[in-house]
Formats: structure tokens, C-alpha cells, sequence
């Protein structure tokens, strides 16, 4: 049994959708939680899209924003926790 673990943070929006391919196909994997796995998945890319926004308004005032700060935050937290959700579902899985 393979199990999954690595510890993935983005830096900037562009760098979501690489990370999300490798996020999902392990999670597409899983017979019983996959669908609630790649909802959480399109969730994070929600926040993302959110990023991208913010690093627009980053780039007009030429520096990095409270709010992009926050948004980095939260998404690294929710790609943390969503790794180690799929982590638990590989081994429930079995």
C-alpha cells in the first residue's frame, strides 16, 4: 500500500493548478470519499481564484496585502488538512 504525504504550500495563485492535478489524483482513487475529496479540491481552487484576484490589486499598489497574506494562509492551511484527510482516507480505503 502506497500511502501519501507530502507537505505542499503555494506562494502564488499560478502555482494552484499543478498542485491541484496532484492532489486529485490520489483522492480520484478512493472509492467511498472521492467525490467528497474533490469538492473539498474545488473548494480550495475557490479561495485560489480569490488569490488571483488579490494578487492583482497586489501588483497596482506594488506591495503585498493584508489580505493576500491572510488568503496564502488560509489556502496553505486548507491544502495541509486536505492532505492529511486524504492521507486517512488511503488508509480507510485500504
Amino acid at each position: 500500500m502506497m500511502l501519501y504525504c507530502i507537505m505542499t504550500e503555494i506562494n502564488h495563485s499560478l502555482e494552484w493548478a499543478q498542485i491541484q492535478i496532484d492532489l486529485e489524483r490520489p483522492a480520484k482513487k478512493l472509492k467511498r470519499y472521492s467525490n467528497d475529496m474533490l469538492q473539498i479540491s474545488t473548494n480550495i481552487g475557490r479561495l485560489v481564484k480569490n488569490l488571483s484576484e488579490e494578487e492583482i490589486n497586489c501588483r497596482r499598489q506594488g506591495r503585498q496585502t493584508r489580505k493576500h497574506q491572510e488568503l496564502l494562509t488560509k489556502i496553505n492551511g486548507e491544502i495541509n488538512m486536505y492532505e492529511q484527510m486524504l492521507t486517512f482516507g488511503v488508509l480507510l480505503n485500504g
